[in-house]
């Protein structure tokens, strides 16, 4: 009997909240319909607390997403790399020595492709060649970048969305987000050219000025660049206006750098013989890293924001480790919808992801893949927080921060925009009256020949969809069975995490330096431990002990040595040996064990 009674009572939750997701389909028809009965539409909204689906339209009609895509390179994102990865940008050298303040080599600036990266964080890297006394650079700088061989932009892009910020490009690689912001201000008299200040430093860029101060209104100011990084700003600016700032793509961004790693060295007291050029990798000594935020904070630099460029990244970057090595546009699309595919379980076969930040129009989802997404995001406790906390905020951040703003919706959604000529988008979680989390999808395509007076009322339809979604109270019904473990390792989870290499590494140093005590214990040395390397205070009368000690131990661990006394240094293949010739140690010499990259 009692069983008879559980199943009639499990019975009836399913029946009742087959009715309560029943009930919702007209009054949302009609929110939708009001405003345009014959819009190109892909919804689809499910109750995370029971799984019930609690409306669809149109659900597996692939649709360009716009910015939408970023909520699927961002997952992938984290579900490859894991929530501590970092960007690693690294300097090395192949010099074999510094003569006379000469570093008599070149340098070599791996770019990974950080979109974080900025000209400060170049000043502090060449700070390192700062402190080995180097004045002067016999050789090139030769940056190694992960983008240099890929087109500036993924093919579906607009040629008019490349001169703004959001249109940057990533190639051949990525210094200061390859933007400039530039403000413009009147003078304090009519007839007097405005002021014009820009973001990046003194001789990266070439502005001119071609704004005047008038007395009356402004006549609206126009903004335009050159392949050779000029700005030509031209109009005029009302005296008592207030100042107008634009954000600009750098269409040059090789020219760029290679200014400001010119003024990067010039700020360290140092110059440079060869050329600032693009190159391939080559055996070196690591001299310094720098590295990034980790992946959940640029999750939310990139979401909460909506930056291409930082979804891109992401993108190529991800791909690349995937695969093994940098991938285009084309090839990385293959690659990430696979993975995805195969890590989540979704059926992606119909959707086109060409790039990470949704700006190419050929880029195609459905509504039911990403609320797909967004469900097993939500189910998975290792991702589930860092990636629902990198969106925007209703009302309060991001994207959000000037829509759903009443007391009754703010603070309660949170979600991925999009909006480009003709789409308009809104995806994530929002919270129920009685305390469920619903997972929504909203795509708009509008369809030719719609008028601007029916398409340019899509957002504030979407915002009506989100307010009476947030007011309903689904029923509480057994929580649903997830189809896989929600225990089971993430991919990310498989190999070894940041901290895990970063703990390897120093593991590695902890056994060079045992086996160098070992090695040396009679000999007057001191080893002194610095986590990534080893410094020998060497007293001994010859360099002979020391040297063969660390020739032996390079053949199990790839390191490079940094030599600094008076003695000429040893010429042999390995490992690669840096004689700072200008240093006079206090001892006979100090041996500096690094590193190798490449």
């Amino acid at each position: 009997m009692i069983r008879i009674r559980t199943g009639l009572s499990m019975f009836a939750c399913m029946l009742t909240s087959s009715l309560f997701a029943a009930s919702l389909q007209a009054p949302i028809d009609h929110i939708i319909n009001q405003i345009d009965p014959k819009i190109n539409i892909g919804m689809m909204v499910v109750d995370l607390n029971t799984g019930e689906t609690l409306y669809q339209r149109s659900v597996k009609h692939p649709l360009i997403p716009a910015s939408n895509m970023k909520l699927f390179s961002d997952a992938t994102a984290l579900l490859a790399l894991g929530p501590d990865y970092h960007f690693q940008t690294q300097l090395s050298t192949d010099a074999t020595s510094i003569q006379a303040g000469t570093l008599n080599g070149s340098l070599y600036l791996y770019l990974p492709g950080d979109p974080t990266l900025t000209h400060a964080h170049l000043v502090t890297l060449f700070s390192s060649l700062k402190k080995l006394g180097v004045t002067h650079v016999a050789g090139s700088v030769i940056l190694v970048s992960d983008f240099g061989q890929l087109p500036a932009h993924p093919p579906g892009i607009v040629p008019k969305d490349l001169n703004y910020s959001y249109g940057a490009s990533l190639a051949p690689l990525i210094l200061d987000e390859n933007r400039v912001t530039v403000t413009v201000n009147p003078s304090c008299q009519a007839g007097q050219p405005a002021i014009i200040e820009y973001s990046e430093p003194v001789g990266s860029f070439i502005v001119d000025n071609q704004v005047t101060t008038v007395a009356g209104p402004s006549g609206g100011i126009s903004f335009t660049t050159t392949e050779d990084n000029h700005l030509v700003v031209h109009g005029k600016i009302g005296q008592q206006q207030s100042a107008i700032q634009e954000r600009i793509a750098i269409k040059n961004p090789l020219r760029h750098a290679e200014a400001l790693i010119t003024l990067a060295l010039k700020d360290q007291g140092i110059t440079l013989n060869g050329q600032v050029t693009l190159g391939s990798k080559k055996p070196s000594m690591l001299l310094a890293i720098h590295r990034s935020k980790p992946i959940t904070q640029l999750l939310a630099d990139t979401l909460k924001p909506s930056d291409n460029l930082y979804a891109n990244s992401l993108f190529l970057h991800t791909a690349h480790k995937i695969k093994g090595s940098p991938l285009n546009w084309q090839q990385a699309e293959p690659v990430m919808k696979q993975y995805l595919q195969h890590q989540t379980g979704i059926n992606m076969e119909s959707a086109v992801l060409l790039d990470g930040s949704g700006l190419s129009r050929n880029d195609l989802l459905t509504a039911e893949q990403t609320v797909s997404l967004l469900r097993y995001l939500y189910d998975r406790f290792p991702l589930a927080y860092e990636y629902i906390a990198a969106l925007p905020i209703a009302g309060q951040d991001g994207t959000l921060q000037r829509r759903l703003r009443k007391p009754t919706q703010k603070g309660l959604i949170r979600a991925k925009t999009g909006s480009m000529t003709g789409i308009t988008s809104l995806s994530g979680y929002l919270y129920t009256a009685n305390a469920h989390t619903l997972a929504f999808a909203i795509y708009i395509n509008t369809r030719p020949g719609t008028s601007p007076n029916v398409s340019g009322r899509y957002r504030s339809m979407i915002d009506s969809l989100c307010d009476f979604l947030l007011k309903q109270k689904p029923d509480n019904t057994k929580r649903y069975a997830l189809e896989q473990n929600p225990h089971a390792r993430l991919a990310y989870q498989q190999p070894p995490s940041d901290t895990d290499k970063h703990r390897s590494q120093v593991g590695k140093w902890r056994r060079i330096e045992y086996a160098l005590k070992q090695s040396l214990k009679d000999q007057p040395v001191t080893i002194v431990f610095r986590g990534n390397q080893l410094v020998i205070l060497d007293r001994s009368n010859t360099m002979n002990t020391v040297w063969s000690s660390i020739q032996k131990l390079s053949t199990a661990y790839p390191l490079a040595v940094a030599l600094e006394g008076s003695s000429t240094p040893i010429q042999t293949g390995k490992p690669q040996v840096l004689w700072i010739a200008d240093h006079k140690p206090v001892v006979n010499r100090v041996w500096t064990l690094h590193d190798v990259i490449g």
